[in-house]
């Protein structure tokens, strides 16, 4: 079938027989949600006092932090990534800090939840029981589909089980106080080593709080931590504190002696009640999660030609239109959420079809704009994950022309608050998701150009969009690399491109990355493997 595709109207989809009735799904009682515990105990006097012994002895430095746990063992800011950390020769991590709607601590970096789950909107915009039943992204290493965001409680058990240093990274304001209470219920305070000044200043301030000092700018940045020869230099340094993404190195620089796996503390675990969302809106500003909620009661999110419908609803002018009243804003918002709804729905269900393809290539060729950055393209991101979910080679072309194109229209939505950064990065959400994508979709082209990528200047790449050059060598790690084409990516001149590959040769040793590693960095060889 050849469907000239401008918009792909409900009716249309009737005439193709692809329309049946939505049945919306039956509404059934919420179960109970397994998560993690919100209070911490105190151990035996006799343990305690060996905690604060060990703590001593780790904050005398020099202390390696891991940033977000080692996401080579399990996904960013879970208990595994900290304990792997620990297991690896770390003596502390960075984690990241927020609070829920319904007042819990927990550890998630991002602002939107939409890269590391299934949700959308912000963490302080939903109780904890629904981060709970959102599903996670990535899963692999010691994770399992039961690991789920941590609060910051469960976080404090390990922390006192492997006396571990903390770097509080506080991703937004008037934390301290919840923070303080319970570094105070776990006798923690000595465990916190770093604290971000701007977002949380009264926890600097306590007398009880004794900041150390980094010798190094962050070694994760540009995959420096995977050079033993910057590694050493940062230790050289006056201080106490490295921070890297991986300890391998570092232990190895340090010929600290990696400790065996050690299983997480017991009882971490407890059972959440259902707290129900209530309103689409709060204070004047729509929640996506609520919206989205009342959304899939409309419409059953198993039943693909009720998504299609959604994508096909919506005319062209209306996704650039930012004029009108607050009220057709508003809608216009909620029909930006439904759209990327709708696509990932679609992904999910891995039903791929001609004209599934082509409604979600329509819809990365029109995503929206939006003066919000946290809406703006967020449908056309949505349907880039999509098509690569659904495996759609045949948009390997779109996909590279988008991630190569800077649409002058960005000047309409550019915020002025990201500073002077490329217009290009106002697509930063379109395109963080193209390069992924771009892995899934195993083309010859699509290879080329992630090669061409890793290839490419700093200043070339930073016109297009924040620099992704980590993610595109593990993207085109996931195709059929050649030993010359691996050897490149080891000698390339970009650090990160140069340690990512390092990193991918060690833990997924195929016959040609392990004899290119052992060609180019035969001392790579006695890193440990992650799981």
């Amino acid at each position: 079938m050849n469907l000239r595709l401008a918009v792909i109207s409900t009716s249309s989809l009737v005439l193709l027989g692809l329309l049946a009735p939505s049945t919306p799904a039956k509404p059934r009682k919420p179960p109970k949600l397994r998560g993690y515990v919100n209070d911490v105990g105190m151990e035996p006097e006799r343990e305690r006092f060996g905690r604060h012994e060990r703590v001593a002895l780790r904050r005398k430095g020099p202390s390696v932090i891991v940033h977000r746990g080692a996401a080579a063992f399990a996904p960013e800011n879970t208990l595994e990534a900290y304990a792997a950390a620990m297991d690896y020769g770390a003596d502390g991590c960075e984690v990241d800090l927020r609070r829920t709607s319904d007042g819990v601590l927990v550890l998630f970096h991002d602002d939107m939840l939409d890269r590391l789950t299934d949700g959308f909107g912000t963490v302080n915009q939903n109780p904890y029981y629904h981060l709970l039943s959102l599903q996670p992204r990535f899963v692999y290493g010691r994770a399992n589909r039961a690991t789920r965001p941590p609060t910051f409680a469960a976080l404090l058990a390990l922390a006192q089980q492997r006396a571990m240093l903390l770097h509080l990274d506080v991703k937004e304001p008037n934390l301290e106080a919840d923070i303080a209470e319970l570094l105070t219920r776990a006798d923690a305070w000595d465990h916190v080593v770093a604290v971000n000044s701007s977002t949380a200043p009264k926890l600097l301030q306590d007398k009880r709080c004794w900041p150390l000092r980094y010798k190094a700018p962050g070694l994760y940045a540009g995959r420096k931590d995977t050079d033993p020869d910057a590694v050493a230099a940062a230790l050289s340094q006056p201080g106490e504190l490295i921070m890297v993404d991986d300890p391998r190195v570092a232990a190895r620089v340090l010929k600290r002696t990696l400790i065996q796996k050690v299983a997480l503390p017991k009882k971490l675990h407890r059972d959440w009640e259902y707290r129900p969302l209530t309103s689409a809106t709060e204070a004047g500003a729509l929640v996506p999660s609520i919206h989205l909620e009342e959304r899939a009661r409309k419409t059953n999110p198993r039943d693909p030609a009720a998504l299609m419908a959604i994508l096909g609803a919506v005319t062209l002018p209306e996704r650039s239109n930012l004029a009108g009243t607050e009220l057709f804003q508003r809608e216009r918002t909620s029909r930006i959420l439904d759209r990327a709804w709708a696509a990932q729905r679609l992904g999910m269900l891995d039903q791929h079809s001609s004209v599934v393809a082509q409604l979600l290539e329509y819809q990365v060729r029109h995503r929206s704009l939006h003066p919000d950055w946290m809406y703006h393209g967020l449908d056309g991101a949505m349907a880039i994950r999509a098509l690569g979910m659904l495996k759609s080679e045949a948009s390997v072309p779109l996909l590279i022309e988008t991630f190569n194109r800077v649409d002058p229209e960005l000047k309409r939505v550019r915020n002025p608050a990201f500073g002077e950064h490329p217009l290009g990065w106002t697509d930063f959400r379109a395109k963080m998701y193209l390069i992924p994508a771009l892995g899934e979709l195993k083309t010859a082209e699509s290879k080329k150009f992630l090669l061409k990528y890793c290839r490419m200047s700093e200043e070339r790449a930073r016109e297009l969009a924040p620099l992704q050059f980590e993610e595109a060598t593990r993207a085109v790690w996931q195709h059929s690399l050649t030993r010359a084409e691996i050897e490149e990516l080891l000698k390339s001149p970009n650090a990160a491109v140069r340690g990512t590959a390092l990193l991918e040769c060690l833990d997924h040793p195929q016959d040609d990355a392990r004899a290119a590693l052992k060609a180019i960095y035969p001392w790579a060889m006695d890193l440990p493997r992650a799981e």
